[in-house]
């Protein structure tokens, strides 16, 4: 199998770099990867991410279970593109898509991009949101065909992008801030809100016991004192949000630890909301 670098620098047509997190098997799925490739493709690449098959994996670099699938992926890829005429060559990629993608971008130079991808419900954990991560990261256009888990898989979605069309998505607070989606205000707003409402909380129980002449005396009931590190950690936890969020935005990243940051005071914030008006039935 040749290398990406030694493929032929022929100026026949376009170069396309085919990302195959599914084997491509079946008329289907053939002839929808035919037809996007286009008539204009003269060379084509093809990459199989070694997908690692949990996120614990994946965060551990744990893959050599994932290697064989891969290179089974890549074999049935390449036999069907041949089998409809186009001449190519592949070979497994970095367990992480991104990375595989701008690996064979260094050395395959490709105009375009084509995903074979799962939905993010049925994906391998390195896979979610990669149609976003390109289009964000990389100026080329991108053509994601979704399919689902079969041996002749069916083509469930297709979404096409813009070169750079990611960095125009969002809000900006300011032309010198990186863009923020819906969710990401909504994180923001709610870790603002939480933090100030769980600090009222806290401030509450203490002012009471101090009418009451136990906090003078040292002395504050578990359920108080339980507000108090609620509060005190959602505060830590919530500021740690805010901070992550701009910075992975700022720096363009989409992997695990930004859709981690993205939702951690969205989840982590009601949850400890509910926790302290539970303790408050008790005080």
């Amino acid at each position: 199998m040749r290398d990406a670098s030694q493929v032929s620098g022929s100026n026949r047509g376009a170069r396309a770099l085919v990302v195959a997190n599914e084997a491509l098997a079946g008329e289907e799925l053939r002839e929808a990867l035919v037809s996007h490739l286009g008539r204009d493709v003269g060379e084509v690449f093809v990459v199989a991410p070694a997908l690692a098959g949990s996120a614990l994996a994946h965060t551990m670099g744990d893959v050599d279970q994932a290697i064989g699938p891969a290179e089974e992926r890549l074999r049935r890829t390449l036999a069907e593109l041949r089998r409809a005429g186009i001449e190519a060559d592949g070979e497994v990629g970095d367990a992480e898509p991104m990375l595989a993608i701008h690996d064979e971008i260094e050395k395959f130079h490709p105009d375009r991009i084509l995903l074979v991808a799962h939905p993010d419900a049925e994906g391998a954990f390195g896979e979610r949101g990669l149609l976003e991560q390109v289009e964000r990261d990389l100026d080329l256009p991108v053509t994601e065909l979704v399919v689902d888990r079969a041996d002749s898989p069916h083509v469930l979605d297709v979404q096409e992008t813009e070169p750079g069309a990611g960095r125009r998505k969002g809000w900006r607070p300011s032309a010198n801030m990186p863009p923020l989606s819906k969710r990401d205000i909504a994180g923001i707003l709610v870790a603002i809100v939480g933090t100030l409402v769980l600090g009222a909380l806290a401030a509450d129980c203490v002012g009471a016991a101090g009418g009451a002449g136990d906090f003078e005396e040292g002395r504050l009931d578990a359920p108080c004192a339980a507000r108090i590190l609620i509060a005190t950690a959602l505060a830590l936890v919530n500021l740690a949000h805010v901070v992550g969020l701009f910075l992975f935005q700022s720096v363009g990243y989409q992997g695990m630890w930004s859709r981690f940051f993205a939702r951690l005071s969205l989840i982590g914030t009601p949850a400890a909301l509910a926790v302290s008006l539970a303790l408050g039935l008790w005080m």
